[in-house]
Order: structure tokens, then C-alpha cells, then sequence
């Protein structure tokens, strides 16, 4: 059993098999861990043969488990669970304060013996796209990276730097929100509400809809901490599902106050 970078050939195979899962794999994402984050996307190989994946990330202070997936095929040999634990003690070598993932109700028993605990829910919300309005690119990075420090307790520049890259920061007064363009759909995230104030909120979205090419997704994953349900209703948008946020820590764990959607979809916060 070996634990290694995935080759071209292998990503091509994760992405046939989160098809299949219905997942969605952010394009930018998938950049990331052809890049930056190629040390953070790990294959699990036994006799030459890929059996699954993992992602384990890690900022200054927490780290995101995700991405974990395991041939249709192969299922309940044991690659799953050989999978988590080897991006878990890959994390802890790190001496890290917190470690997060998202579970689906399926997989929350399996993290709770390990010792994660619900922190929240994160909500899969769906808009569609109406194109009235064209993407500007605002110079306020330092201002969502900074919002996003104090919101999550830590500075993610880097991950935040390179969404930017190919997004659109959205404002609202104290409200910021990214909104990532993608090939199979668009989202929002992350999106920051320090002062909770439905107007801006409301604004934010509004906007991000507007940007959002006619008739394409945009994909919003909120935590039901943030009480946004009405305001994503009134706009159209429908539920596709949900998970839990779960967390490892020795520490008391931060509020997460004025986070309101994350930045990824579950895998890297």
C-alpha cells in the first residue's frame, strides 16, 4: 500500500469517478492541486493499481481533509478508512491547532471515532445566472483576505490570493463575497458578513447573480449558522444537499462569526 502524487492519468481517473458521484470539481481547485498544493493530493496505490484519493491541506494554524474518494469498485476493503488516516497523521505532523472536514451523514460516525465534533451544517444552495451585469476587477484583495483572517482566526492569503486571480471580489458595505467563475457552474465564496446586516447581504447576492453568466449555476455553500435560507430563497435558489462541518481540536474552537459560506466546495475551507 503506498501513498503517493497522483500521475495526469491518475487526476483523470478521480475526476471519472466523482462523475459518477455527481461531485463537482471546481476547475480552479483542480489547478491548485496541480500546483501550488500538488504535495497536499495524495493517491492510494496497492500492486500498482490507484484504489482512491485524498486531499489534506494545511494553513498556518488548521488544515482541510478532502476530496476523499474510493473506486466505486473497491469499496469496503478497507481504502477509505486507510485514506482518512493517513491524511489525518499527515496533518498532525504538522502541529496543527485544528483540523476540518465536511461529512455526509454517512461518514460523521466514522469521524466522530476519531474524535471530530459538529461544529455547524453547510447547505448546497443552487441560483441561476442572469448575465445583466459584467465582472470588475475591483482592487480589494487585501480587504477579503484581511476580513477572512479575522473571520476564520488565521490568514489563508495564499489560497484567497489565488481564487482572486480568476475571480470577481463582490462588496456590499462590510460584506465581501468571491465569486469564482467555472466551467460547470460559478460559486460564491468565501462569502463575509461581519456585521450580518440583510441589506448588504441581499446586495451581495444580488449582485453575484447579475455577473453569473445566464442560465449558469451558481453554487453557494452556506452555513446554516449564517440564517440565509429566506434570503436564498427569495433569489431562487434551491437546496441540493448538505453535510456536516466537523472539527478536531485540542483548543476551543473559533465562532466562525461572520463566515457565511465557505471558499470551496467542502474540501479546502
Amino acid at each position: 500500500m503506498q501513498f503517493v502524487q497522483p500521475t495526469l492519468a491518475d487526476r483523470q481517473l478521480f475526476l471519472d469517478w466523482a462523475a459518477v458521484e455527481n461531485w463537482r470539481v471546481p476547475e480552479r481547485e483542480q489547478q491548485l492541486f496541480q500546483g501550488y498544493w500538488r504535495p497536499y493530493f495524495f493517491a492510494l496505490r496497492t500492486a500498482g493499481t490507484v484504489q482512491g484519493f485524498v486531499s489534506a491541506v494545511s494553513y498556518r494554524e488548521s488544515g482541510w481533509i478532502g476530496n476523499l474518494l474510493v473506486d466505486p469498485e473497491r469499496r469496503g476493503h478497507g481504502y477509505g478508512s486507510a485514506l482518512f488516516d493517513f491524511a489525518l497523521d499527515f496533518l498532525r505532523q504538522r502541529n496543527l491547532k485544528r483540523i476540518w472536514l465536511t461529512a455526509s451523514l454517512s461518514g460523521r460516525p466514522i469521524y466522530q471515532r476519531r474524535g471530530f465534533v459538529s461544529i455547524d451544517r453547510v447547505e448546497r444552495w443552487q441560483g441561476n445566472g442572469l448575465g445583466i451585469s459584467e465582472l470588475e476587477k475591483r482592487e480589494l484583495q487585501t480587504e477579503l483576505i484581511e476580513l477572512d483572517r479575522n473571520c476564520w482566526g488565521e490568514s489563508r492569503a495564499h489560497l484567497l490570493s489565488d481564487l482572486v486571480a480568476d475571480g470577481d471580489i463582490c462588496r456590499s458595505g462590510e460584506t465581501f463575497g468571491l465569486l469564482q467563475p467555472g466551467g460547470a457552474g460559478w460559486q460564491l465564496g468565501p462569502w463575509l458578513s461581519p456585521n450580518k446586516c440583510p441589506l448588504e447581504n441581499r446586495l451581495l447576492l444580488t449582485e453575484a447573480l447579475a455577473k453569473t453568466p445566464a442560465g449558469r449555476p451558481l453554487i453557494v455553500d452556506a452555513l446554516v449558522s449564517a440564517k440565509v435560507t429566506p434570503l436564498l430563497r427569495n433569489t431562487d435558489f434551491f437546496l441540493t444537499g448538505s453535510n456536516e462541518l466537523m472539527c478536531l481540536s485540542e483548543a476551543p474552537v473559533i465562532s466562525l462569526d461572520g463566515v457565511f459560506a465557505l471558499a470551496s466546495l467542502g474540501s479546502i475551507g
